[in-house]
């Protein structure tokens, strides 16, 4: 048992390490697929993976020091179907079900325990199947075949090639087994559902938050994103002119160059769309969901970039001395780099904290708005959201025409005025008209 739990305490410490690796991959997935990320959802996926690093580990673990050993014991693969049920014959022969003293003797029996553990160690596994990927029986057989097959097959191969020898033994039963508990984990999971909220209300409810709001972890992982390709273009940038970086004033044009194409060129190109936004499925675009223009984007990112997050890089520029001499009301003062130092961390920290402010009223559904959005008029949305605004403002535009001309928007003065224009020019054109004798149109 403790050799157990020591797999456990091992597959815990590794698992933030990876949830970190996967978190990235899986947030953009959500928010493509279906606009918004669900909590419930995300706690089965990201359990289920640290079940499957605590199974992995189950079987591999621990590993053998001396990567040449020989364990003969591992070198024969026990090909015998039901070998541990013969083995275990004797003790169940033995078993009295009266008797408490007899159940334990029985259950610590290895080859029972043994086959015990291994018909648990994939029952969630079929758990997760029915629930999380709404797999029936027959396809939960076939993944938990396969999975203890991939756990067979790294022991035999003695973790694909690691190790020079087998250091486990590749049992057949322990197919059998595993197998058999996936089976009964997937038929386990059928009254569970019922308590459960169902995968697909789960999703449709996650589609109508993405089209409803665009939150402030959504727009971060477009912004994630879209810096990984600024440094790309900045080192292309970099190796195509050598030389430009070495001063001050190609310091500041080669970062100008590369938010300028990453976040300026790409969506006037995309008409709205950096790269970020286009994997997330965002947009800019003016505050009622219309297509935005193009200087539009120049004004807002330029704001955010070439004036207020390069700001440093101009002071460098600006202000290269230790001293610099400014006249102010006449006199003569010296401004030192680390006041302006100072003077730009205090407005960072204020911009930071106003960020995180309007980052946490994002997730109760209040809109994420920067002075350059304001300033540009447009506004980070989720595609689906832009077009909900946009045929909200048609259905609201075609509801004021149909009022000016005192139609009914329900259809019955639409049918009327069409009975009365057919009518008028029916008689314009001399045509009588009978629907009993044409029929229904």
């Amino acid at each position: 048992m403790a050799s157990y739990l020591n797999n456990i305490v091992v597959a815990a410490l590794l698992f933030p390490m990876l949830a970190a690796l996967l978190s990235l991959p899986y947030a953009i997935y959500q928010y493509r697929r279906f606009g918004s990320i669900s909590v419930w959802k995300t706690v089965l996926v990201f359990s289920f993976i640290f079940y499957l690093i605590c199974a992995y580990f189950m079987v591999i673990l621990p590993l053998p020091a001396d990567r040449t050993a020989v364990y003969p014991g591992a070198l024969h693969p026990q090909l015998d179907p039901l070998y541990a049920v013969r083995l275990a014959a004797p003790a169940l022969e033995r078993l009295n079900p009266l008797s408490a003293a007899s159940w334990w003797a029985f259950l610590k029996n290895p080859t029972v325990y043994t086959t015990f553990f291994n018909v648990l160690l994939t029952l969630p596994f079929g758990v997760y199947l029915r629930y999380l990927f709404g797999r029936p029986w027959w396809q939960a057989v076939l993944a938990g075949f396969g999975l203890s097959l991939f756990f067979e097959v790294s022991q035999i191969t003695g973790l694909f090639g690691l190790y020079l020898h087998p250091y486990r033994l590749f049992d057949v039963d322990d197919l059998i087994t595993n197998t058999a508990g996936t089976l009964l984990g997937n038929l386990l999971a059928l009254p569970l559902c019922r308590f459960l909220p169902s995968m697909d209300e789960v999703e449709e409810q996650a589609i109508d938050r993405g089209a409803a709001h665009t939150t402030f972890s959504r727009r971060l992982v477009a912004f994630a994103v879209d810096m990984a390709v600024t440094g790309a273009v900045l080192a292309v940038l970099r190796w195509a002119l050598p030389g430009a970086d070495h001063t001050a004033a190609g310091h500041i044009g080669l970062l100008m160059a590369a938010t300028g194409v990453t976040f300026m060129l790409v969506p006037i190109v995309t008409r709205g769309q950096t790269v970020g936004h286009a994997i997330v499925r965002l947009r800019v675009v003016r505050p009622n969901g219309s297509s935005a223009s193009w200087w539009s984007y120049i004004v807002r990112y330029g704001l955010l970039f070439w004036a207020f997050l390069l700001l440093p890089a101009w002071v460098a520029a600006l202000f290269p001395s230790e001293a610099s001499p400014v006249r102010m009301l006449g006199d003569e003062v010296s401004i030192g780099s680390e006041a302006l130092m100072l003077v730009m961390l205090s407005v960072y920290g204020v911009w930071v904290i106003t960020v995180l402010v309007r980052a946490v009223a994002s997730a109760f559904h209040r809109p994420f708005v920067m002075l350059n959005g304001v300033i540009s008029n447009t506004r980070v949305m989720s595609v689906a959201q832009a077009d909900r605004l946009r045929a909200a403002r048609h259905e609201a535009t075609l509801d004021e025409e149909l009022h000016e001309l005192d139609i009914d928007p329900l259809g019955t003065d639409i049918d009327d005025a069409f009975d009365a224009s057919f009518d008028s020019t029916s008689a314009d054109e001399g045509v009588s008209f009978d629907a009993e004798e044409q029929g229904h149109i």
